[in-house]
């Protein structure tokens, strides 16, 4: 992956500088922050779904995606990759918050799209 030469779009250095900034030492804690309306500084607790998800939309439209993301859109992105991986449903329904033996997790796994374990990938 090329390295941008500018910051804020290298999202490495953007979330190397966000995890400092919102002082994120915790693996378990929220890494959605709220922001002080006034002072923008980092306020503890983690954002509530809503707000989260509107953010999430209004960046997706933003970023003239071409769809509309919302919430279950990182989560969806989470659970896949994390299945694709080779993790267990224990440590992917840990990830995702999601109930341990939550049958709605499985709603999350996005369906192969038939090309990385195709037979025919290294013939073409």
């Amino acid at each position: 992956m090329r390295r941008s030469s500018r910051p804020w779009t290298a999202p490495t250095r953007a979330w190397r500088a966000w995890k400092e900034e919102a002082n994120l030492t915790d693996p378990d804690d929220s890494a959605y922050k709220p922001l002080h309306n006034r002072c923008h500084t980092v306020m503890p607790g983690g954002l509530d779904p809503e707000t989260r998800g509107d953010a999430i939309t209004r960046l997706g439209k933003w970023a003239e995606l071409g769809f509309r993301p919302t919430w279950h859109s990182p989560r969806r992105g989470l659970a896949t990759s994390s299945k694709r991986a080779g993790n267990d449903r224990k440590v992917i329904t840990k990830q995702g918050g999601w109930v341990e033996k939550s049958a709605a997790v499985e709603g999350y796994f996005e369906e192969d799209d038939g090309w990385e374990e195709n037979a025919l990938v290294k013939v073409l």
